[in-house]
């Protein structure tokens, strides 16, 4: 095991003890030793309240000593004096805060202590046994009540599952300020001096001559907009329920968390079925774990799927509308109830049982629930909450679902690609087809309502049509001129002509009034007229992929799916101007750039970029009480630390500073024996394998690596994985091969499957191509066959090769990532810049400079950008003890210091920390002699 780090020091004297055992940890079986180290790291990691990197290769059990380990510290955790640990905690942060307010006025400094005091006091409050018995006394009082009201409901024969006057009552006080059909389309009277919405979800904050300051306001609204439709208090509580909660209805007290984040959904059920397999799921009190997703993964009702055709945005939409329908009950959603119990009920099921997203799904069913707000609702009681990346990362995600880091433990799985998913999460894009038909959509519906809008809306949608037709204008320019560009977001709006626009008001109005909500309902064709109001399920959803193709500049597919980047409802046209304009609100963040990109059809695309993850991802480390990244292959590590929390770099030697981080790194569980890693210099005829960019239209070499192939084909048993750095080389090296008779000859040995790009129609795609591969390789008495992909494909990353699957990865070229992108040259220039001026060089900033002019830091950081999709690739053989693969490398580049060095340990056979990383080089004859050397071993033993 590598380790990088320093001594602890944390609060002994309350601190908890490392366990010592498998049997400590409640470990299912024998664990290997690395996975009785990685636990003891993962508990002290998260005890000692640090940042740190683990890196265990896949096949070691990472998932379920991630799981044994963090869950051992949330028992014990649970059963710590909670007064000694609140008093080293507050010390610190009081500490904290006297740093943060110095300089500030006296008054500031006041009302700040007075604010972290009563949060303090409500934390304390929220976990302690006399607020936890509030709340079950007035969950015991709900419930009887409601009780009661469904009786009464019978007798008086309504039908059951909703109370008299509750919601028929809501839906006809909600129909009743809507005099026509028309009028739901005008959006409620805006205050500008307060941002204040006098209807809708911001109209608790009219408090007439109150006025609340931005940052209270702020608050405000987000508690509102997240607060669920059955909290809604407004037809009274009975006698019961005001005894039970005589200060109103009470918070469900919020437990210490570990939240789970990865990237896929069937990543997600991996982990919750390893939690199953655990002592902390079983028991009279198993722990409380619930998993997120989204409407078209939880979503009850099969009507709002319908409406929505398959689209997640319009599924938002229709989830929204049938929340407040104004016209009368048989419209609103059948699982939104207005009484409490049946929420109750699901929550208690989470409580009771471990259930992954399909079966809270079907949970949700079951109880005539929706599962996407009672998946929400059961976060505060959770102890694990699994989520998929983008709702960790995202603050305003986190916000949207409510979601809380303070305190808790936060660990990201799969986490080599974090600083790219950051980037590009808060990454947004603007087509000017978009532009186009929002500007059109807004400016006809100021026409059709300008003399029925009150208060500022007029003001504020002028506003916003002036800033579209700035960016119409700036787009038609581009056109024009036809070239590409990265710019500064000042610069963007100087040149746009938009620098005098308030654009941080305009944001603020569009999302408080909720104007893209009622610019679907007024885009819809003829709504009420010529229909009659009365429209199937399939009329709806057909009239909402026409004004898709609008709002998106083209036509659906025949299956109505979205294309991605597009805007597919003038709701989620708004939505993307919301997300670009909130985005250049803020034009000094740091690492704020904007590119300027013209297709071939001089179609213009707007697009910021973020090149600094430091910010975003500093809020989770600020508010979480641990934060551990966690990946089979995590190396190379530096330069992903440096971009994501540039503040434990302080000396000049670039170390990490030990008081503040550590990085794990353990070896596999195979054998060395089990891996044979080769880099084979030359061809069979002695030609070189060397495969930069320039050399890819050479065809002696292009065939000199197909012969190399079908000669190992020939010493390879089973199925052979090769992976080419793009598409285009694939397709080129593939066309080489077939007109030379080289795929001929490889095809008698094993047949050849490739995996084709999403832009060759009528070619089989990644799930296709891996389904016939598995099965050649698997068919009794198969000599395996050969999978064609490419590196950062569907198939290299996720994808188990084990065994027979996967006895040799061959690796053609070395995928840098393409510097002709003005994207990449500017996040280049960008890194380089942020380091020592002696090392930053002249004209960082500027795309040309960091193309042709890169620097030691640029270099260091496209190398590792190059090497860990090919560490990602190379470890899709290896997955078990008993498992043994060949590595291929046909480029001789990788026996270059620089790239050996950093491949994984248990590839190299040598100690990331010592630097002695070797693959052997050999030409083509003796590095055939050796891979075939390698697999006449007998594998049995070792394992």
């Amino acid at each position: 095991m590598t380790v990088q780090d320093g001594s602890d020091t944390g609060d002994q004297a309350n601190s908890l003890p490392t366990p010592q055992t498998a049997a400590d940890f409640s470990f299912p079986m024998p664990p290997y030793d690395i996975q009785l180290q990685f636990m003891q790291r993962l508990f002290e990691t998260i005890e000692n309240r640090r940042f740190a990197i683990f890196e265990s290769p896949t096949g070691t059990g990472k998932s379920l000593s991630i799981i044994c380990g963090a869950l051992t510290w949330l028992a014990r955790d649970a059963e710590r004096p909670k007064a000694a640990a609140g008093r080293g905690a507050g010390a610190g942060s009081e500490k904290d805060r006297a740093g943060r307010m110095a300089g500030e006025p006296d008054w500031v400094v006041a009302f700040e202590n007075k604010r972290v005091a009563e949060e303090e006091e409500e934390e304390e409050d929220g976990g302690s046994a006399a607020a936890a018995e509030k709340y079950r006394r007035w969950v015991v009082a709900t419930r009887r009540r409601e009780a009661g009201e469904r009786r009464a409901a019978r007798a008086r024969g309504y039908r059951s599952g909703g109370a008299p006057g509750t919601e028929s009552t809501a839906a006809t006080k909600r129909s009743a300020g809507n005099t026509s059909d028309s009028d739901g389309c005008v959006v409620d009277a805006y205050d500008s001096d307060t941002g204040a919405s006098k209807g809708g979800a911001a109209g608790c904050l009219d408090d007439g001559p109150v006025r609340y300051s931005e940052d209270v306001r702020r608050l405000l609204e987000r508690r509102t907009a997240n607060k669920p439709y059955y909290h809604d208090n407004n037809g009274g509580d009975s006698q019961d329920e005001a005894e039970a909660a005589p200060d109103g209805l009470p918070e469900e007290p919020s437990a210490t968390k570990v939240f789970y984040a990865s990237r896929t959904h069937s990543q997600l059920q991996q982990f919750v079925r390893e939690v199953k397999r655990t002592r902390f799921a079983a028991g009279d009190s198993p722990i409380r774990c619930v998993t997120l997703g989204s409407r078209a993964q939880l979503c009850t009702s099969d009507r709002a799927r319908q409406q929505s055709g398959g689209s997640a945005h319009l599924l938002n939409e229709v989830c929204a509308e049938m929340q407040q329908q104004p016209n009368g009950r048989a419209k609103r959603c059948a699982f939104l109830p207005a009484q409490r119990t049946p929420m109750l009920d699901f929550k208690d099921a989470v409580g009771r049982r471990i259930m992954d997203i399909e079966e809270l799904a079907r949970e949700g069913r079951r109880l005539a629930v929706c599962s996407y707000y009672g998946a929400r609702e059961s976060v505060r009681a959770a102890h694990v909450v699994a989520l998929p990346y983008n709702m960790l990362l995202s603050r305003a995600a986190r916000e949207a679902m409510g979601l809380s880091l303070k305190g808790n433990v936060v660990i990201v799985d799969e986490a080599h690609n974090l600083v790219d998913t950051i980037l590009a999460i808060h990454s947004v894009s603007l087509d000017c087809a978009t532009v186009g038909a929002l500007l059109e959509l807004l400016q006809r519906y100021l026409a059709r309502y300008w003399r029925r809008l009150k208060g500022s809306n007029t003001v504020y949608i002028r506003q916003a049509i002036a800033l579209l037709r700035a960016f119409d204008r700036f787009m038609k320019q581009c056109s024009a001129q036809a070239t590409n560009a990265v710019v500064s977001v000042g610069e963007f709006l100087e040149r746009a002509r938009a620098d005098h626009i308030n654009v941080f008001k305009i944001d603020r109005y569009l999302r408080v009034s909720r104007l893209g909500r009622k610019l679907n309902m007024f885009a819809e064709p003829d709504k009420g007229i010529a229909g009659g109001g009365l429209e199937s399920g399939n009329q709806r959803a057909a009239k909402r992929e026409r004004l898709a193709d609008k709002a998106a500049g083209g036509k659906a597919g025949p299956s109505g799916a979205e294309e991605p980047g597009r805007a597919r409802s003038p709701a989620a046209a708004v939505a993307a101007f919301e997300a670009f304009i909130e985005c250049i609100g803020n034009p000094s963040r740091a690492g704020a750039r904007l590119a300027i990109n013209v297709n071939g059809k001089k179609e213009v695309e707007l697009k910021y970029l973020l090149l600094d993850p430091s910010e975003s991802f500093g809020e989770i480390c600020k508010d979480a009480r641990a934060v551990v990244l966690a990946g089979g292959t995590m190396k190379p590590a530096n330069d992903a630390i440096e971009q994501l929390l540039p503040g434990l770099r302080t000396d000049p030697c670039r170390m990490l500073d030990p008081a503040n981080a550590r990085i794990f790194a353990w070896s596999h569980v195979v054998a060395p024996s089990h891996v044979c890693a080769q880099v084979v210099s030359a061809g069979p005829t002695g030609v070189p394998l060397r495969f930069a960019l320039q050399d890819q239209a050479d065809g002696a070499r292009l065939r000199e690596a197909g012969g190399a192939l079908a000669a190992l084909c020939s010493v390879v048993p089973g199925g052979v994985v090769v992976f080419f750095p793009s598409y285009a080389l694939l397709r080129r090296m593939l066309a080489e091969w077939s007109a030379a008779g080289i795929v001929g000859r490889i095809s008698r040995k094993k047949p050849v499957f490739a995996e084709a790009s999403s832009g060759q129609p009528g070619r089989p795609h990644g799930d296709d191509v891996l389904a016939d591969y598995s099965r050649q390789v698997r068919a009794p008495g198969s000599a395996g066959a050969v999978l064609l992909s490419v590196v950062g494909g569907r198939l290299s990353e996720g994808i188990n090769f084990s065994d027979e699957l996967g006895r040799a990865v061959v690796m053609v070229g070395v995928p840098y990532p393409n510097l002709a992108s003005p994207e990449l040259a500017e996040r280049l220039a960008y890194y380089e810049s942020q380091g020592d001026a002696s090392s930053a060089r002249p004209g960082a900033g500027c795309s040309e400079a960091a193309a042709f002019r890169m620097g030691p830091r640029g270099r260091e950081l496209y190398e590792s950008l190059c090497m860990r999709a090919v560490n990602q690739s190379v470890g899709r053989a290896i997955r078990h003890r008993g498992d043994y693969a060949a590595i291929v490398f046909l480029d001789c580049r990788y026996a270059e210091p620089q790239i050996a060095g950093k491949l994984p340990a248990w590839i190299t056979g040598g100690s990331s920390s010592s630097g002695s990383s070797v693959v052997p080089c050999s030409p083509f004859g003796p590095a055939l002699a050796n891979i075939a050397s390698f697999f006449k071993r007998d594998f049995t033993d070792g394992c």
